[in-house]
């Protein structure tokens, strides 16, 4: 298949924002020139993907994207290793270029692994350096921002775990769905039954999630609505769990997995995956997903910003 992540990229980079709706439109045109195989859901997928390797930014409630800035960080105690990301325009990737034939950077594309039918990723641009200094007059010269360790600094930005503002309860009557934790998917109810996370659609046709708590309605996005009601259960899940490195000296990095059904909040995930600048690994099987080269006081952040316990993972 060409290179369909890269040229979706350059696509959303060159536009700069629009509506969601355009944008997946765009999507499934160029993504089937290229594979007629690709799942309905895909294109949902990318986006949010993208928005973890900060390409994009995204307003959910508003239906609405943009393009982000080029940006080079760090990756933490990667052993020299930084990350090239954000927007991609045919001038910028031309200066990737010429920077490369001039010898100015080390620079590997190096692919995120996703199942056949979904839309491949764009290649990753990881940069290898040799001193903070060297890499932050590199950056300057290409004319990109350049911030020393985004994973590290972002935890500091992690929002507690709290509803959102509050709201009227849904229509009586109108189609509506609820959360189902086990199955990790929605589900239709005639009516609300007790506490939990609500999917309903609002009079401009947008779909929108709600929580009832305590007999009160919050607005709320679905990733954090999943985490405000998992907070009250009694019974810890663990849905989040970490597993450090093997390798001497690597045992405070490791890889962070996530329960498939409890996605974590657009920057929670972007902060998990600015670690080793790789859309995160999928385990079939295990039924999760799973972030690499995370710091423990990374992992223990996010799963307390999610009023979750951090367990421990044996094996995938």
């Amino acid at each position: 298949m060409a290179d369909t992540g890269g040229l979706l990229l350059r696509w959303l980079s060159e536009q700069g924002a629009g509506t969601l709706s355009d944008a997946k439109q765009g999507m499934w045109w160029l993504a089937a020139k290229y594979s007629q195989d690709i799942e309905p859901g895909a294109p949902g997928r990318w986006l949010r993907d993208a928005v973890s390797l900060a390409y994009i930014d995204i307003d959910w409630r508003n239906r609405r994207w943009c393009a982000a800035p080029p940006v080079l960080t760090r990756l933490p105690q990667a052993r020299g290793l930084a990350i090239l990301t954000g927007s991609r325009t045919a001038a910028f990737d031309a200066r990737i270029v010429q920077a490369e034939q001039d010898g100015l950077l080390e620079l590997f594309r190096v692919p995120s692994a996703r199942p056949p039918r979904d839309i491949p990723l764009p290649l990753s641009l990881i940069v290898q350096f040799d001193d903070d200094a060297g890499l932050a007059d590199w950056a300057a010269e290409l004319g990109v921002s350049y911030t020393p360790c985004f994973a590290l600094q972002g935890i500091a930005l992690l929002p507690p775990l709290i509803p959102g503002a509050s709201t009227s309860a849904p229509e009586f009557g109108k189609p509506l769905e609820q959360y189902d934790l086990e199955r990790g998917e929605y589900r239709p109810v005639p009516r609300p039954r007790g506490d939990g996370l609500y999917r309903l659609k609002r009079r401009d046709s947008k779909r929108v999630c709600q929580v009832l708590r305590d007999g009160q309605w919050y607005e709320t996005s679905h990733e954090q609505g999943v985490y405000l009601v998992l907070e009250t259960r009694s019974q810890a899940a663990d849905v989040l769990r970490w597993r450090p490195e093997k390798d001497s000296g690597r045992e405070q990095f490791g890889t962070l997995f996530v329960d498939w059904g409890y996605p974590l909040p657009d920057l929670h995930r972007r902060v998990a995956v600015m670690c080793c600048g790789l859309a995160p690994r999928i385990n079939a099987q295990a039924e999760n997903l799973a972030y690499d080269n995370v710091p423990y006081a990374i992992a223990i952040k996010i799963a307390q910003s999610l009023g979750q316990h951090l367990g421990e993972n044996d094996d995938e």
